[in-house]
């Protein structure tokens, strides 16, 4: 199910060898468990995750049990135990992800309270973009996170990665570019020198869907030196509940290492990924009441009787996403005091949001495309041919180094280093250029729906790039940043004070063209900012640690206004504390902490700000402007016939000031050994303070939602006849999430979605099959059938304002997997 184009990228490159590799490494693994015996079961171990020799640069997982993690990269840096780290840290282990049979990052986000995954798909987990602004992080909005240190635009096959950590707060001392809310650190998978392993899984669910993955770790050693290679891949038939939605998920990821002594290692990482999904299956094209005035918004499935997992789709023009990275490193461990790890990336991604016949209207998926939507006149959903990509390609290299200076009384550790990243952005788009030419949907009274599609694309479609209509059309972008941090951890007071202090100088570039035929760029954009951080963790005994922190976030903006002038980046500033649990002998563990967080800078727009264009209305006479056919009203003959100044207001102007605060409980509860609880709760208040528009003050985000708590706990049975059973559930929810203000009788009211609470459940098995560790598992997505919702309600009156939406039923998502581990 590949895209249809090979407007600039190979898609079905290297197919072959890729297969041809999998092969090879099973073979290769097979060979090397043939000769080992019985073999280690990593649910039994606690981890099935990476631990390599040279660890300042790479998280250890010796110490994680389950669900809890002790150490952490993401929040200086180096490996660090979390409760040494003035910040609120969680991490979603290998297990809680393979517990709750999760197959993308951005999935997991339910599973802590601090995080609003909005506008999500929720027939589907076959995600090929976060939906645009509405990602919320601690109140901010919030579009990218990091892959091992560095920016990630897109998401992540989980099977792929080791963990993933959230750093709550401010992070760019250590990271140049951050949002305030926050970062989610992807940790990829690594060569494991310990063991050598393989891990195979299928897994089947209850609407056709079916996913098959490989991990397969095998390592050598010739004299002193040890080589080591792991293959992780994942093919996936992705289908829901609705019509036209089969998809497919691609995952390739090699892992090379090399380690020629006990100071040096090598590692090379090559992936390659692609994941496509029909467009329209959210298709919702909804009408008004009335004249409108009352805001309702009536979906086609209800007015026409049809079931919401009807969608305008054909099956045929499908979404995708195809990405690809190689990435170099090596570390040297100089002293026992001093390392150096050293980095080259090469990574590019090709997304198609359009490609096809595809809808469009009031609520349609694909606002790009021109024509199409419900014709009410002629009763028919019509659909307009149209391509649009979006592709990045990009280069990072960067260099850390960590010093440990200890004396008598103080433990210090430096980092050190600097980071360049860089990337080439261009979106296209591509249109007939006679827009009627189209196709109809017909739109049935009863249940069911024919689809017509053509055969072959319109022989007149045109890049806009090229001079066709306007539209998406062309847009290019140079991006690059580079940073340079320093970060002092020190240890005082027999190790009872622990200080995390740093800095980071951080350069942007910016350039923009929105012509494909334009050799002179439409905007250029430079800043520079030095971002701050200051924390420290104070342990009151062994069981309670208080912890404060100081921290900066840094965000361009290359926005101008109309007069050419540039505005600053957006800055944020957080002040947090807490306190760091280990109560009960460790068996609770975990942060309680209270953040205030302030963004100012950027810009926004004011609908009253004065512009070039009414700079001009004010330089021109009356009669001079009742000729200009930009300010007439069609005629001349009339010296004050032209429109009024306030027609031609509007620009960009500095930013105001939004802040939030609030509350993160993060506490992992293991009662007993086989007995794992997670909590997350969090509060978030957040709200625009200064503002050039006065209403939007004392507003939020839409997708905001006031409290959200997750809950997961896991019961493991290591003993008699239930010996190999564990049982699991999960919860997440929260209250009402904010969707929209609009304007009634003067004032400005918000409206709201119901309150969600969403179950899953799992049970998996472990028992021995040919002498080798297998298992069965169970997972229930959306136990209680807790629905999606469409729209906003009819009200039978122009004078009362619609605030109800109508409920999307949803079903639960069943799958069963298999899995077979040596």
């Amino acid at each position: 199910m590949k895209p249809n184009t090979s407007k600039r990228y190979d898609y079905g490159r290297a197919r072959l060898a890729r297969y041809g590799l999998f092969v090879a490494l099973s073979a290769l693994g097979s060979q090397a468990y043939a000769q080992t015996t019985g073999g280690t079961d990593p649910a039994a171990t606690g981890s099935d995750e990476d631990v390599v020799v040279l660890s300042e640069f790479s998280v250890s997982t010796e110490k994680d049990y389950g669900y809890r993690a002790s150490n952490s990269i993401a929040g200086t840096r180096t490996n660090t135990p979390i409760k040494e780290i003035p910040m609120n840290i969680q991490v979603f282990t290998k297990e809680l992800v393979e517990d709750l049979n999760i197959k993308n990052q951005v999935d997991l986000e339910a599973y802590n309270a601090s995080l609003v995954n909005g506008a999500a798909d929720r027939f589907s987990d076959n995600v090929i973009q976060q939906a645009y602004q509405q990602f919320l992080f601690r109140g901010f909005q919030q579009n990218w996170g990091l892959r091992d240190g560095v920016r990630e635009y897109d998401p992540i096959d989980t099977h792929g990665l080791a963990r993933v950590e959230v750093v709550k707060g401010p992070a760019a001392a250590l990271y140049g570019l951050a949002y305030p809310g926050g970062v989610m650190q992807n940790i990829s998978k690594q060569v494991e020198f310990t063991r050598p392993f393989a891990d195979f899984r299928l897994t089947f669910g209850t609407f056709g869907d079916y996913r098959a993955t490989a991990d397969i770790n095998a390592t050598s050693t010739v004299g002193n030196q040890a080589f080591g290679i792991r293959y992780n891949g994942v093919y996936e038939i992705t289908e829901d509940e609705r019509a036209h939605s089969r998809g497919e998920i691609n995952f390739q990821q090699v892992n090379l290492a090399w380690r020629p002594s006990d100071a040096t290692i090598v590692e090379l990482l090559v992936e390659e990924a692609s994941r496509y999904i029909p467009n329209g299956l959210q298709g919702r094209f909804e009408q008004a009441e009335g004249d409108g005035s009352n805001r309702a918004s009536i979906p086609i499935q209800e007015i026409k009787d049809i079931p919401y997992t009807w969608n305008w789709s054909d099956g045929k023009a499908v979404r995708g996403l195809e990405t690809s990275m190689v990435r170099g490193s090596i570390t040297q461990k100089f002293t026992e005091q001093f390392q150096v790890r050293a980095y080259l990336q090469y990574s590019d991604r090709m997304e198609l949001p359009g490609n096809g016949w595809d809808a469009n209207g009031s609520g349609g998926a694909d606002s790009w495309e021109n024509g199409g939507g419900w014709d009410r006149q002629r009763d028919v959903i019509r659909s307009t041919y149209h391509v649009r990509d979006w592709g990045n390609k990009m280069h990072a290299y960067g260099a850390t180094g960590v010093y440990k200076l200890d004396f008598d009384a103080v433990k210090n550790t430096f980092a050190f280093g600097f980071n360049v990243w860089a990337e080439d952005e261009e979106s296209r788009a591509w249109g007939p250029i006679n827009q009627a030419t189209t196709t109809y949907i017909e739109v049935p009274a009863e249940k069911g729906v024919k689809i017509i599609t053509p055969k072959r694309p319109p022989t007149d479609i045109i890049p806009y790039s090229d001079g066709g209509p306007n539209g998406n059309g062309f847009h290019h972008e140079d991006n690059s940043n580079d940073y340079y941090y320093v970060n002092w951890q020190g240890a005082f007071l027999n190790e009872r004070l622990h200080t995390n202090i740093g800095v980071n100088k951080t350069n942007l570039k910016l350039v923009t063209w929105n012509s494909g035929a334009s050799t002179v760029p439409d905007n250029e954009y430079e800043a520079d900012k030095v971002s701050p951080m200051y924390g420290a963790v104070f342990d009151i005994n062994d069981n309670l640690s208080v912890f404060a922190l100081y921290a900066t976030s840094l965000f361009p903006d290359s926005s101008k206004d109309s007069f050419g002038n540039q505005f600053s980046p957006q800055v944020g500033k957080s002040i947090e504390g807490g306190l760091k649990l280990e109560l009960m002998e460790g068996k609770i563990s975990g942060t309680i902490s209270y953040y205030q967080i302030t963004q100012t800078g950027g810009s926004q727009r004011d609908p009253n700000a004065d512009n070039t264009t009414t700079a001009r209305w004010d330089r021109l006479t009356p009669a001079e402007r009742a000729a200009d056919p930009q300010f007439t009203n069609g005629s001349t003959a009339d010296p004050n016939d032209f429109l009024p100044r306030s027609n031609f207001t509007g620009d960009q102007v500095a930013g105001g000031e939004q802040q939030s605060k609030g509350f993160d409980i993060d506490v992992i509860f293991q009662p007993a050994r086989n007995w794992q609880i997670m909590a997350s709760i969090a509060t978030v208040d957040h709200e625009f303070t200064e503002s050039a528009i006065p209403e939007t003050i004392g507003q939020t985000y839409p997708q905001a939602i006031k409290t959200r708590y997750a809950f997961l706990t896991k019961y493991s049975f290591s003993d008699g006849s239930l010996k190999g059973l564990n049982l699991g559930m999960g919860l997440h929810g929260g209250t009402k999430a904010l969707m929209d203000y609009v304007t009634w009788n003067g004032d400005s009211v918000a409206r709201y979605e119901p309150a969600r609470q969403t179950v899953d459940v799992f049970a998996s098995y472990a028992f021995k099959m040919f002498d080798r560790n297998s298992f069965v598992q169970l997972n229930v997505r959306n136990l209680l059938g807790e629905d999606d919702y469409a729209g906003w309600q009819a009200t039978g009156s122009n004078t009362v304002l619609a605030t109800k939406r109508y409920a999307v039923p949803l079903k639960p998502v069943i799958r069963l997997t298999w899995g077979l581990r040596f």
